[in-house]
């Protein structure tokens, strides 16, 4: 979450100021030709692409998922487009540099609309009727959302991909600051009390407390970066004060709110499941798992590079736990994906649905290992996975291969049309459906897990490689390239 980088903090304070005032501003960019209010987002994203390449809207709404799972479509096709994979000779040359350069331009205008159409200080609207530009209702806030929502850091994480071009360079590491740091805070503010993250109406579940965790992440990464030895080039150029008031929280008042979850989680905790039970329950859903997961890396890193002694042993609680919950679901992968839900019995997990829900499996890989996700260490960060868990490096680079394998062999039809569901008893087609949710989630998850196992490679190394390696990554490109294009010709 660099979005901060190579900027004196009074630029960076008057850029944020112009940001806020920006996104404040009546739209004056030219509307769709159809005519909608000037509440409607210059930028229409639909729900899915028919057989005919038509765009589909969904009870003739605009969805956030959708925008924003386009979103990270556009940046990790952007940020992967460098000489050594997808713009290399080997592949397609043509990409870099200045296509590549397109796309992080692509990136920022989305980011602009979104936030100005979609947030509203960090309270998300989960859709936009497309003709009236009437939101959804506050009180129907949808926590699951979040994790992935901000996710949007990511572009600024690899934005030196770009330095070469001064101008977009520093517009990555400014522009989108009011985007990435509010969500978080609203989790903060708004959803977070006596040790809980709550819903809009109050309840607390697996869903809230995981989905509240994971959306946390982005804002605990930008502290992590500022203190880890290196941060001085990005994060660090902030002085504590400076950053503390774009993430709104100091790193004392986010390990108080840490300590205070941590505090619940020890009494949810089910050691004969491995899982916790927040009072509905041992059974969740998928994409909760990978948000908890994502959620508690963040928070067992933050802890030990903020806290004390005590906060560090707390810590390497919270990781052996998080272990735990991946070694109980991994055994309930097939080639095809995972049950959308699970239930964690004292037998073990066992699934809880007949059905793969094609965009959550690809959510709970990327939170493994897309962006600041589980396997990510670093110096400066407690490294557990390094220095106790070195089998999980290769349990996860075995759910990437055969995650990717199996896409190949089971969610796609002979023209590249990505499935949405998939029957969990032996893999046959459920939703026949090409979302854009799904499409972009797996583009992104693809690009950042194929080279976590050894079944794919980059392009720069294809000749260096046996054949059948070479081929399967040349067939995953170009279907995730092929799945870019059909969304982007809706648009």
């Amino acid at each position: 979450m660099d979005f901060l980088k190579g900027l004196p903090s009074c630029l960076l304070m008057t850029g944020f100021a112009i940001l806020l005032a920006a996104s404040c501003s009546p739209e004056t960019d030219r509307q769709p030709d159809t005519g909608p209010s000037a509440d409607v987002p210059e930028l229409m994203v639909p729900s899915a692409v028919d057989q005919d390449g038509a765009a589909v809207y969904r009870n003739n709404r605009l969805y956030l998922k959708d925008y924003s799972n386009l979103l990270h479509a556009v940046s990790i096709v952007a940020t992967v487009s460098r000489q050594s994979e997808y713009g290399h000779e080997n592949y397609r040359p043509d990409l870099y540099p200045e296509k590549m350069r397109e796309r992080a331009r692509q990136w920022l205008d989305m980011v602009g609309a979104i936030d100005r159409h979609f947030n509203d200080g960090g309270k998300v609207f989960g859709w936009i009727d497309k003709q009236t530009g009437a939101t959804s209702d506050p009180a129907d806030l949808d926590l699951s959302l979040y994790p992935h929502l901000v996710y949007a850091y990511h572009i600024h994480h690899r934005s030196g991909r770009f330095e070469e071009n001064e101008l977009l360079f520093n517009r990555l590491n400014r522009e989108a600051s009011n985007y990435l740091a509010t969500p978080g805070r609203y989790l903060m503010n708004e959803l977070f009390g006596n040790g809980t993250f709550r819903h809009a109406n109050g309840n607390v579940d697996h869903k809230s407390m995981s989905y509240a965790l994971g959306g946390l992440h982005a804002n605990a990464y930008a502290w992590i970066v500022w203190k880890k030895p290196g941060g001085q080039d990005d994060m660090g150029v902030l002085t504590e004060a400076a950053l503390g008031h774009h993430m709104g929280h100091t790193p004392g008042q986010m390990v108080q709110i840490y300590r205070a979850v941590a505090e619940t989680l020890d009494e949810a905790w089910d050691e004969r499941r491995s899982i916790y039970d927040f009072g509905d329950g041992t059974t969740w859903r998928l994409d909760a798992v990978g948000a908890m997961i994502r959620g508690k890396k963040a928070m067992y890193d933050f802890l030990y590079m903020f806290g004390d002694d005590d906060d560090a042993e707390t810590s390497r609680r919270i990781f052996d736990r998080t272990a735990a919950i991946l070694d109980a679901v991994a055994p309930l992968a097939e080639p095809w994906g995972m049950p959308e839900t699970i239930e964690f019995t004292e037998d073990g997990a066992r699934a809880a649905s007949e059905t793969v829900n094609l965009y959550h499996w690809y959510q709970f890989l990327n939170h493994l290992g897309g962006g600041y996700g589980f396997d990510r260490e670093r110096e400066g960060m407690p490294m557990y996975i390094d220095r106790y868990r070195s089998d999980l490096k290769d349990l996860i680079g075995e759910l990437s291969d055969n995650a990717l394998l199996g896409a190949l062999d089971y969610h796609v039809d002979e023209e590249g049309r990505l499935f949405t569901a998939v029957s969990y008893e032996d893999g046959s087609v459920t939703d026949g459906r090409l979302t854009v949710s799904t499409s972009g989630m797996f583009i992104t998850m693809a690009a950042n897990m194929y080279r976590k196992g050894s079944a794919f490679e980059r392009a720069s190394d294809w000749d260096k490689v046996p054949d059948d390696v070479a081929e399967r990554s040349l067939v995953l490109h170009d279907l995730k390239f092929g799945l870019m294009e059909r969304m982007e010709a809706t648009l």
